[in-house]
């Protein structure tokens, strides 16, 4: 990239270049007017004297007063030669050759010219005698010309190239100097280090005094920013540790808080199955204890022989009634507690395993069956048979525990009745697509971007932790390595779009340790 000073060189050349050709041109079309007008006073002096001279030659045929006329004329710069022809035979030819001298010339031969006069030769105004040939030529007003345009020209590179050369050196010394100062400062400045403080030296010209104070206030504000930020940086540092305290201290209450968190959840889930098993343990303790007296009294009357058939019909009807009731209820008890028992254990536990996704589903929502009959809610589950993943149950099942009971608590109002779906899917040849979505209040807009935020909640004082789908998108992103989505429409519910592989990626080695 060429520099300011080599353009303005370059600027410089070309104005006064341009300056001295339009002068030079000038002066050209002046010369070459002047020569026009030397040229037809030559001519028309040319005539007048031929009229006086050549007549009283030609009429006394005197050949050497015609020759001497002729050669006197050829003299001229414009002429090229003459040719005198008249009566009785009379021919007198002369030109110049290449020596400039005059020699004759033939009757026959037609010189080069650029014009020819043919004058009359007239003796006393009447007699006309002959005529006399001249021919002309501008060659030497061009040699001149040209002589003179090169003259011009050269005068004009000449001055060209010394003013170039003074303009030059006074740029250099009067702006260039200076601004090369000027720039070594700022990049002095620019390289500040420690407590340096590089001034520039009072400027010799006025028209730099108050740049150079500018540069030097510059210099001087540069200093001293550097000594603030040393010291803004000093502070820094320190507040960077005491941030990263902080932070490390918030990490590992957030990690108290999700402990409890899930402590809570597996209790609460505790306290619900307890409850939800009472009823069937106590219908089934009814049910043996009836069964039991009046298997007691049927012993008897067999015993005392008091036995009648319609009595023992009785009895295996009532025993027919109370050992269905004690199956059924017992069932009922067994898969609670199985269904606990696989949720709790997986909580705990947070092994690896391969499970089938719909039945792990349906144990989930069993598990959850005790805080759902409470409400006015009904859920669905629609998922493939055979959809087997491998993966960690014990987080997937937090995940849909957590986004059920955030619709439970948020979505609905009491006694309200709505529907949380739970809808499975495959999703190319590795991946699982599950969606959890209710039809209750939604999302507002405002909330929407925050709702994976620790410690975010809406129902603070209602129950709400703010932890809930942090954890969900903690244990979806990093546990289960997948992705999670929300889609809200305020009034018409919310959908969770979880995209999960079938086959969970191995933990990270800070989270195994």
């Amino acid at each position: 990239m060429r520099s300011i000073k080599t353009r303005l060189i370059i600027w410089i050349v070309l104005v006064l270049l341009l300056v001295l050709g339009t002068t030079g041109y000038v002066s050209y079309q002046t010369t070459l007017a002047s020569e026009e007008r030397d040229y037809a006073a030559q001519k028309e002096g040319l005539k007048q004297r031929l009229s006086l001279s050549l007549p009283h030659g030609v009429w006394q045929l005197d050949d050497e007063f015609i020759r001497l006329t002729l050669d006197a004329e050829l003299k001229s710069p414009a002429v090229v030669a003459l040719r005198v022809e008249g009566d009785a035979g009379l021919y007198l030819g002369r030109q110049r050759n290449s020596s400039g001298e005059p020699v004759y010339l033939g009757r026959n031969v037609a010189p080069a010219s650029d014009e020819l006069l043919a004058l009359p030769v007239i003796y006393q105004q009447r007699d006309n005698l002959g005529t006399v040939k001249v021919y002309l030529s501008r060659a030497r007003i061009m040699e001149r010309l040209e002589r003179e345009l090169l003259h011009q020209g050269m005068q004009a590179l000449l001055i060209a190239v010394m003013l170039s050369v003074i303009l030059t050196l006074l740029l250099r010394s009067y702006v260039f100097a200076p601004l090369k100062q000027l720039q070594q400062a700022l990049q002095r400045a620019a390289a500040l280090e420690g407590s340096d403080n590089p001034q520039l030296p009072e400027a010799r010209f006025s028209e730099f005094a108050e740049l150079v104070y500018g540069v030097n206030a510059i210099i001087r504000k540069i200093s001293n920013e550097l000594g603030l930020r040393r010291q803004a940086e000093t502070t820094a540092l320190a507040e960077k540790e005491r941030a990263e305290s902080a932070y490390r201290q918030l990490l590992d209450t957030q990690d108290t808080l999700i402990k409890t968190e899930k402590l809570a959840s597996l209790g609460s889930l505790v306290a619900g199955v307890a409850h939800e098993i009472n009823t069937p343990v106590g219908i089934t303790l009814t049910a043996a204890s009836h069964l039991s007296l009046t298997t007691a009294q049927i012993n008897q009357q067999f015993s005392g022989g008091q036995i009648r058939k319609s009595d023992l019909q009785d009895y295996l009807l009532n025993a027919q009634e109370s050992t269905d009731l004690i199956l059924s209820n017992a069932e009922r008890a067994a898969n609670l507690i199985h269904s606990f028992k696989q949720v709790a254990v997986d909580q705990t536990s947070e092994a690896r395993r391969a499970f089938d996704l719909s039945d792990y589903l349906n144990e989930i929502i069993t598990s959850l069956r005790p805080k759902l009959r409470r409400s006015q809610l009904q859920v669905l589950i629609d998922c493939p048979p055979q959809l087997q993943m491998d993966s960690y149950p014990g987080a997937l099942s937090q995940v849909i525990t957590n986004l059920v009971m955030n619709a439970l608590l948020h979505a609905y109002d009491e006694e309200q009745e709505g529907t949380i779906a739970l809808r499975a899917s495959r999703q190319g040849d590795s991946q699982v697509r599950l969606v959890v979505s209710d039809d209750g209040k939604g999302i507002a807009a405002e909330n929407m971007g925050r709702i994976f935020e620790p410690f975010f909640t809406t129902r603070r004082g209602s129950g709400g932790s703010g932890l809930g789908l942090h954890i969900v998108f903690n244990i979806v992103f990093k546990r289960l390595g997948g992705v999670i989505n929300v889609d809200s429409t305020p009034g018409k519910g919310t959908r969770f779009t979880l995209v999960l592989p079938c086959n969970a990626p191995e933990p990270k080695h800070e989270e195994q340790s």
